[in-house]
């Protein structure tokens, strides 16, 4: 693909129903993914400082300072249940930031950049809560096994989803009086249950579907008068955030009704082609008090 094109093309990828995936080698050789729109940048291990910090698992490999910032670094090995290799043996990092937590991930070496439509995504978060996706890639001529890993799985493992008792009495400050419904669609098994207990907590109506195909089916049938708010995550199989909040936003029955994103991909880009739509709010996934916040927005 030539430049302008290329990125043009990286930049509609959502109207396409397309995920960018960045596809990498573990320290085992597994080949690995995580969906291009989760990364900051991708840094050569070398050129970081990292400080050993002693912590209770093989997960966590340290603290590094990343633009003048800390980043907690996580070694994918450990956490997929293998042996942790030296240092040395991880040429890059790939760098997010996930509901303002900065994470970098330990890898031995980026493989490829791949298109992927959500058709050639196979949904597997039920048999292995670790796995979000599967799909294969081009590895010399042949086909082989990539697994998208399940960053929010990654991130509850080690207790930084808060989806506690303690969080929900501290933010959800009482309950809402309406009749009307809220539609979430949430492909993350730990984010529906953050988002199940908070609506409950809330007194909130809801429904609850784990992908984009679904929830759209859901709005048809109902009356659109109905329907107070919809929550909707982005990376989802079947049909993504993208086209759901497409969908409502430029269907005249629908316009009216709150859009509100759900997603640990907080970048500007995706920020930016979710206001390109018209989405009216963004929350950081399982990050209870801007749930309590948007939900007292829109169905105060």
């Amino acid at each position: 693909m030539s430049g302008i094109n290329s990125v043009e093309q990286m930049t509609q990828g959502h109207l396409r129903n397309v995920q960018q995936l960045a596809v990498f080698y573990t320290g085992h050789n597994n080949i690995y993914a995580i969906n291009i729109a989760k990364v900051k940048a991708f840094i050569i291990t070398e050129e970081v400082t990292v400080n050993d910090t002693p912590t209770d698992t093989d997960v966590v490999a340290g603290i590094a300072t990343i633009r003048g910032e800390p980043v907690t670094l996580i070694n994918l090995d450990a956490w997929l249940g293998l042996s942790a290799l030296p240092m040395s043996e991880y040429k890059l990092i790939i760098f997010c930031e996930f509901n303002h937590k900065k994470v970098g991930f330990l890898i031995k070496d980026m493989l490829d950049i791949v298109e992927k439509t959500t058709d050639e995504l196979r949904h597997s978060e039920e048999t292995n809560s670790k796995i979000t996706y599967t799909t294969y890639v081009k590895v010399d001529n042949s086909d082989e096994l990539c697994t998208v890993f399940n960053a929010e799985q990654l991130l509850k493992d080690l207790g930084w989803v808060d989806d506690g008792d303690d969080t929900l009495n501290k933010y959800v400050e009482s309950p809402f009086d309406t009749k009307k419904l809220v539609l979430a669609a949430e492909d993350s098994g730990v984010a529906r249950e953050v988002l199940t207990k908070f609506f409950k907590k809330a007194h909130i109506n809801f429904e609850m579907y784990s992908n984009g195909a679904q929830i759209l089916k859901r709005i048809e049938e109902l009356n659109p008068e109905d329907i107070a708010l919809i929550i909707t995550d982005i990376e989802m199989p079947e049909a993504d955030g993208f086209q759901v909040a497409s969908f409502i936003k430029q269907n005249n029955s629908y316009a009216h009704i709150p859009v509100v994103v759900n997603s640990s991909m907080t970048t500007d880009a995706v920020k930016n082609k979710m206001n390109q739509i018209g989405v009216d709010g963004f929350i950081g996934k399982t990050d209870i008090q801007s749930l309590y916040n948007t939900a007292k927005q829109f169905l105060s």
